[in-house]
């Protein structure tokens, strides 16, 4: 488990950018090697950890964590569509009721200027 585990020093290497569900993506490569016989094992370990980020969204688009011990696990936005969401999605439902609040109080009217 990458996260019980102290890892050694990684070193980070940039990927080319690619186009990922339809947007521009910037990639990362962070790897770590856990020497021979430091966890029993015979060999080095290579775990590897890519990130690709949409600097359009600000937001990781795909990550990819490879680690022989464990396995591969992948995680990806899929069907990412822009624009404003559907305006029923946004609506309080019709059968939606607030109890045990007490309504909202109006704002405060606002503060004048200091005479300066």
């Amino acid at each position: 488990d990458m996260k019980s585990l102290s890892l050694p020093p990684s070193s980070v290497s940039p990927l080319p950018p690619r186009e990922l569900e339809g947007l521009r993506a910037h990639g990362e490569r962070t790897t770590w090697v856990i020497e021979a016989g430091k966890l029993g094992n015979e060999k080095p370990i290579e775990i590897v950890r890519e990130v690709w980020t949409s600097p359009e969204l600000m937001l990781t688009v795909m990550s990819r964590d490879f680690d022989p011990r464990q396995g591969e696990e992948v995680y990806r936005l899929r069907q990412i569509r822009r624009g404003e969401p559907e305006a029923a999605l946004m609506r309080v439902p019709a059968d939606y009721e607030q109890r045990g609040r007490a309504p909202p109080r109006p704002p405060a009217a606002p503060t004048p200027p200091a005479a300066g």
